[in-house]
């Protein structure tokens, strides 16, 4: 079964920051970044399940090449996995407690 992934408004903020840090600081990356971001999102159509519960509901996805992770919610109701984050393994996550539910 396919599930759905949307991102939260917050979470296409990070992700669009990373972008536009990488267009900066390592503009060669900044097309690749985005490639595995979305790579990481259509893994999680097909097994959103793979990562324990963490926070809450909210589970981590890790990217493979950037230390970067999607933190998200699954609903089984409605077949989706919810982006709420995109933060640097370095990041604090406490950043985003108030996005959880």
């Amino acid at each position: 079964m396919t599930y759905r992934v949307r991102l939260t408004r917050n979470a296409q903020r990070d992700r669009d920051r990373v972008v536009a840090w990488y267009d900066a600081e390592a503009p060669d990356q900044s097309e690749r970044f985005i490639d595995e971001f979305y790579a990481t999102a259509r893994r999680l159509e097909d097994f959103p399940y793979s990562s324990q519960e963490l926070r809450g509901e909210a589970r981590r996805a890790n990217l493979h090449v950037f230390p970067y992770q999607l933190w998200y919610r699954v609903s089984a109701e409605s077949q989706e996995v919810e982006i709420i984050a995109v933060l640097h393994h370095r990041q604090d996550s406490v950043e985003f407690d108030g996005r959880l539910p």
